[in-house]
């Protein structure tokens, strides 16, 4: 008896903790990765210390390639903190606007490589506007997902088309408009 209490107990240790991975394209577990860094800007309610998986174009910026220490994965939430601001905690809230499994969202955003040297490549306006988190005219659709991050996947389920839709807030939209070639030619 004591022996089937204990597996018991292991089995709904393990299924407690089940879930509670990112696991990215390479199989790395981005909670157990020694360094995880943002992938994209992050636009974070900074007075309330919040993300939104749909992905809000708020006026805070975590920029690009910024290490941050992934502290716990809930179902809808993830807790994470920021190094070089001393340790500032954030939380990530999950929303079914996103599309996709809130584990798999997150892959969109944080990984254990930083981007630098593609963002090197680019070309200045596009360095110009992911440097301040906005769509410029002129960038292209790359220099767009980092500066702003991924458009919420329940509005644009494809990055082929012209226009990507984002969210300043709850209530305000912004629309970023392209050209055949995948060129900013201004936003609404």
């Amino acid at each position: 008896m004591k022996q089937l209490i204990a597996f018991l107990l292991v089995a709904v240790s393990v299924n407690a903790h089940a879930g509670k991975t990112i696991i990215d394209e390479n199989g790395v577990d981005l909670m157990k990765a020694p360094k995880v860094y943002t992938l994209v800007n992050l636009h974070p309610d900074e007075e309330n210390s919040r993300l939104y998986a749909v992905n809000y174009q708020l006026p805070g910026l975590i920029p690009l390639c910024t290490e941050v220490k992934l502290e716990k994965l809930g179902r809808k939430k993830l807790r994470f903190t920021v190094p070089d601001r001393g340790f500032r905690e954030y939380t990530y809230y999950y929303h079914k606007a996103a599309a996709e499994p809130f584990d798999k969202h997150l892959t969109l955003f944080f990984g254990t490589t930083c981007n630098k040297n593609k963002v090197a490549q680019l070309s200045k306006k596009d360095q110009e506007g992911i440097s301040k988190g906005v769509a410029l005219p002129g960038m292209t659709k790359q220099g767009v997902l980092y500066a702003m991050g991924r458009p919420p996947k329940h509005v644009n389920p494809t990055l082929d088309t012209l226009e990507w839709m984002y969210w300043r807030n709850k209530f305000g939209r912004r629309a970023v408009m392209f050209d055949a070639n995948g060129i900013v030619t201004g936003t609404r």
